[in-house]
């Protein structure tokens, strides 16, 4: 249990500093996120300037302070994209691998710092262990989606199960994702996978600043693991932008390697209250639009 009175206590020591520079390296995160995303667009032959497809990525942001995982947002930015191609299979497969590779990147991350981070189990499972099994999930996945006989193994094993009504769904998004296994996107592919990397840098940066702002010092190794996995939790559709699964996990993370129970939660807090205050920005933009601007990105 975490005692409310030391949390007050805990929470009255932040250095705001800190956490305002965190906010900004959060933001100039989210810029860098919304050119990946750019990039994505040329494979399935979108094309939307860059400035509104940051537009479209703050008010992503925005919405997923009240919808269902963090992720809530991607389907927000599906909807604004669709409607401003008039695309909505490619538009949807955009923000897929998007994701995708941000996800490639969150456990490679995690998974090479677990070889360092301290010793800590979960479930009877230790960081390293529970980084590769969750790795080994994501590769698995995603060599169904990029390899043809695999995905045909799995359709037929999918056949013969109560799943079978789904398969014509999958088959979609298998043929949507058709456009990023060609050969002349690799380059496009690596940049935006390097650019995941670094986004990855930032929230563990954000998350190291606001450990500073309370007088904290987490190992490095510790966070890089921590950050990742506490990211991947949050995206289980069982609470809204992530809120009480978040606070949990830096309860139970943090504690095993003696942070007290309210700087815990106070660090959980305060990576909330970056991620709102660079947020906000998106509920400006949305309600200062004039709606799309038609089907102007549709190529012919």
């Amino acid at each position: 249990m975490v005692d409310l009175g030391k949390l007050w206590e805990r929470l009255q020591t932040v250095h705001v500093g800190w956490v305002a520079l965190g906010v900004l390296a959060y933001a100039v995160g989210q810029w860098l996120s919304a050119w990946r995303w750019w990039l994505l667009l040329r494979p399935v032959q979108l094309t939307v300037p860059y400035l509104r497809m940051v537009a479209f990525y703050f008010i992503g942001m925005f919405f997923n302070i009240f919808l269902p995982t963090i992720v809530g947002g991607d389907a927000v930015k599906a909807i604004l994209l669709t409607r401003e191609t008039g695309a909505p299979a490619r538009s949807t497969m955009s923000v897929f691998m998007e994701r995708n590779v941000g996800l490639l990147a969150l456990l490679t991350i995690a998974t090479v710092a677990a070889f360092f981070a301290p010793p800590v189990a979960v479930r009877g499972f230790n960081l390293l262990q529970l980084t590769l099994l969750v790795f080994a999930a994501f590769v698995a996945a995603n060599i169904v989606l990029a390899n043809r006989p695999a995905y045909r193994l799995v359709d037929y094993l999918v056949a013969l199960t109560p799943l079978a009504r789904i398969r014509s769904r999958a088959a979609s998004l298998y043929e949507a994702v058709v456009p990023y296994r060609e050969a002349r996107w690799r380059g496009l592919l690596a940049a935006a996978i390097g650019q995941s990397f670094v986004f990855q840098g930032v929230v563990i940066l954000v998350v190291s600043l606001n450990a500073n702002a309370l007088g904290l010092h987490p190992p490095v190794s510790a966070l890089a693991v921590f950050v990742p996995l506490i990211s991947l939790a949050g995206m289980l559709p069982i609470s809204v932008n992530g809120l009480g699964i978040r606070e949990a996990l830096y309860l139970l993370l943090f504690g095993r390697i003696g942070v007290p129970a309210d700087a815990a939660v106070s660090l959980a807090l305060l990576y909330f209250a970056v991620t709102l205050a660079a947020s906000l920005p998106g509920g400006v933009v949305y309600a200062l639009q004039r709606g799309p601007r038609g089907r102007s990105g549709r190529m012919s």
